[in-house]
């Protein structure tokens, strides 16, 4: 029996009677995302009691949260990817002990160029929210699946919350370095959990490590390719990038909004409007449970986002400048749609490629990523330049409207780039023409699909036999589709 068996305790190995997926398993999961996703927030309302601390100046000390975003940007895009190569148990915990000896470190080092390198490297590792995204929609049955994804959806929300609150108390009546050691605490305690009670779910792919390593430059390439293979995955790109965009100009201007006349708010009060966003952690399964699964076509769903949003940055950008409430409705509508559109999009882009799921999330977060640069930037310099919230309200606005160009240029069920053949809902009958359309449109995805094959298979993408591990692996890599059909169900 291999070491790693043995490590794993016995209700959580994979055999012919694997583990089932629970509700229980999806709530352990958004709370360990929760958990890791925090370390990239603690430093933010703490950044001058650092510098003291540091002996430099709120300069010295500025880059550690651009460092942190960066680290988990290159994990995002170097190291995720690989979690379609891997046992998903073993490949996220060995992610968090790498974390966590990064995080002791923090803890410890007296040293500002130390204490910044380790910052980057913890990050790198920390990003397991996106692995749980990907596999608790893979464990789900279809009609539980905006409601599952929109649990562990919300752990990032949870964590942000979390750091920031955490972090200014502690801060503001013991040592900084206390925030670290509590939150060194959290994350053995969450890796305890996760080592107890994660099962073993097997590898997407099977590869063997050398030949992994030979191929990681065209893996990579690999993420890239998919965007001109997949139409779904860029349209859901592109409108979580347009979404995103919005939320950073508003939580980048609003700072600014509040701290001027007539307002003048102190940074307490500006800081508890991230308070706004529990609403938004506690009722993001209700918008899944009822709205998402109810509508049944994800693309409808975004586009209910995106009403929803619209409408909240329409009243913060005209009421905004008058009375608090505009600003607040526009965040509790904000991050609304924000959900609703994540959950939709995470469902529509579930089925592109079963064997790269992983590949697919970074290819799609990446999209989020550049939303929020883009609107971070975009919002600070039209706030300064050209007209302060009214301008910075007025270029969201129409960033929102123009997602609708890109929701009406390809229907939910359009196979190509652009079009509506098959409507905006499934048709319970197919008229003579209908089947002949769909015929046409399963000989194009068949063109498509070997035009393309020799890259999967070149990237990693259906292997199945390069090197046979457990019997364990074997049986994850042959029914890597029935495993959540079969087992996977939210019992």
């Amino acid at each position: 029996m291999k070491l790693t068996t043995l490590l794993t305790p016995p209700w959580c190995r994979w055999s012919d009677n694997p583990p089932k997926f629970t509700l229980s398993h999806n709530i352990l999961y958004a709370f360990a995302g929760g958990f890791f996703s925090a370390n990239l927030y603690y430093s933010h309302p703490i950044l001058a009691v650092m510098a003291r601390d540091f002996s430099t100046d709120q300069t010295g000390v500025a880059n550690i949260p651009t460092l942190a975003q960066a680290g988990d940007a290159a994990g995002l895009l170097l190291v995720l990817p690989l979690a379609d190569f891997f046992p998903r148990r073993r490949f996220v915990l060995a992610l968090l002990s790498f974390t966590i000896v990064f995080w002791l470190g923090l803890c410890i080092t007296n040293n500002l160029t130390i204490f910044q390198v380790l910052t980057f490297f913890s990050a790198v590792t920390t990003g397991v929210i996106q692995i749980f995204l990907v596999l608790v929609a893979e464990l789900s049955p279809p009609e539980k699946r905006a409601f599952n994804i929109s649990i562990v959806a919300a752990g990032p929300t949870f964590g942000i919350l979390l750091a920031r609150i955490l972090a200014g108390i502690v801060a503001n009546y013991t040592s900084w370095r206390n925030i670290y050691w509590l939150s060194l605490a959290l994350q053995c305690t969450m890796y305890a959990f996760l080592w107890l009670l994660m099962p073993d779910y097997p590898a997407t792919n099977l590869i063997s490590a050398r030949d992994l390593v030979k191929r990681y430059p065209k893996l990579l390439w690999s993420i890239v390719m998919l965007f001109p293979h997949h139409p779904v995955l860029v349209q859901a790109g592109i409108l979580s990038l347009l979404t995103f965009f919005t939320v950073a100009s508003y939580w980048t201007t609003l700072t600014f909004l509040l701290s001027e006349s007539p307002y003048h708010y102190s940074t307490i009060a500006i800081g508890l409007f991230g308070l706004i966003g529990a609403v938004t952690m506690v009722l993001g399964p209700v918008y899944g449970k009822y709205i998402i699964q109810p509508v049944g076509v994800p693309l409808i769903s975004a586009a209910i986002g995106k009403v929803v949003s619209l409408a909240g940055i329409v009243i913060g950008t005209f009421v905004g400048t008058h009375h608090v409430a505009g600003p607040a409705i526009q965040a509790l509508l904000l991050d609304a749609g924000l959900m609703i559109l994540q959950v939709s999009s995470r469902m529509e882009i579930h089925d592109c490629e079963p064997q790269a799921r992983n590949r697919v999330n970074t290819a799609f977060t990446t999209c989020l990523y550049l939303g929020m640069l883009m609107g971070t930037k975009a919002g600070n310099e039209v706030y300064a330049r050209h007209g302060g919230w009214l301008a910075s309200g007025g270029l969201s606005i129409g960033v929102m409207a123009f997602s609708f160009v890109v929701i009406l240029a390809k229907g939910p069920y359009e196979k190509g780039w652009f079009g509506w053949s098959g409507g905006w809902r499934k048709q319970t009958t197919n008229t003579v023409k209908d089947t002949e359309s769909a015929d046409q449109n399963s000989i194009e995805q068949e063109k498509k699909q070997e035009a393309r094959s020799s890259i999967h298979e070149e990237a990693g993408y259906g292997i199945t036999a390069i090197e046979v591990g457990s019997p364990e692996s074997s049986r994850g890599a042959e029914e890597p589709a029935t495993m959540s059909r079969k087992e996977g169900g939210l019992k």
